[in-house]
C-alpha cells in the first residue's frame, strides 16, 4: 500500500494502517533499538513505546519525510530518552562492523588481519549514544545526511561534523590503542 494512503488512514485512526506499519517497519525500529540499547527486553519495549506513540504522533506528521524516516526518528528519541532514564550507555552490536571499522580507518588499515572488533566497539563506546547511532545509521544502514538530519532534528551541516568528528575520536582511539596493545 502507497505510503501516503497509509498515512492518511493512520490519521482516521484505522487499526490496519497501524497493523500495516508495524509488518512494513517493525523489524526496522526493533532492529535500531537494539543497536542503541544492546538489550532485547529494552528493544522490544521500545519498538511497543513506538507503535503506541503512532496514533497521536501521526496527527503532526507533516509527510515531508518518508514514514521510515519518521518512525527512525521516533525511534532514536525513544532510546536516548530510556538511555538518559537509565544512565547507561551501551555498545554498538557487532554486525556490520567492517564498514564502520573502514569508514573510521580507511580500508587499507581495517583490513590488517590483527584488527580487533572488540577494540572497535570500545572505541565506538567513547561516543555518546545518540553519536553511535547516528553512525551506525550512515555507515551501516547507509542512510543520508537528509535523513539522518530529519530523524535527530538538526542542521545537515551539524550531522557531518558530528560524523566526522565520531570517526576522528573512534580512528585516534584506535589508532593509539593499535600502536601500543
Amino acid at each position: 500500500m502507497d505510503e501516503k494512503v497509509i498515512l492518511q488512514r493512520l490519521k482516521e485512526g484505522l487499526r490496519e494502517a497501524l497493523a500495516l506499519l508495524w509488518q512494513e517497519h517493525g523489524g526496522h525500529v526493533l532492529n535500531l533499538a537494539f543497536r542503541m540499547l544492546k538489550n532485547r527486553n529494552d528493544a522490544e519495549d521500545i519498538l511497543m513505546d513506538v507503535f503506541v506513540q503512532v496514533p497521536k504522533a501521526v496527527q503532526g506528521f507533516r509527510g515531508d519525510s518518508s514514514i521510515s524516516t519518521w518512525l527512525y526518528r521516533l525511534t532514536v528519541n525513544a532510546c536516548l530518552m530510556k538511555l538518559r532514564a537509565q544512565k547507561r550507555h551501551r555498545e554498538l552490536e557487532d554486525e556490520k562492523v567492517d564498514t564502520i571499522i573502514e569508514e573510521a580507518l580507511g580500508k587499507n588499515e581495517a583490513q590488517e588481519p590483527h584488527f580487533d572488533t572488540e577494540l572497535l566497539e570500545k572505541g565506538l563506546a567513547q561516543l555518546p549514544a545518540q553519536t553511535r547511532s547516528m553512525l551506525w545509521l550512515k555507515d551501516a544502514e547507509d542512510l543520508d545526511v537528509k535523513d539522518l538530519a530529519e530523524i535527530y532534528g538538526m542542521p545537515e551541516g551539524t550531522v557531518k561534523a558530528r560524523l566526522s568528528r565520531a570517526r576522528h575520536l573512534v580512528r585516534d582511539y584506535l589508532k593509539e590503542r593499535m600502536n601500543h596493545g
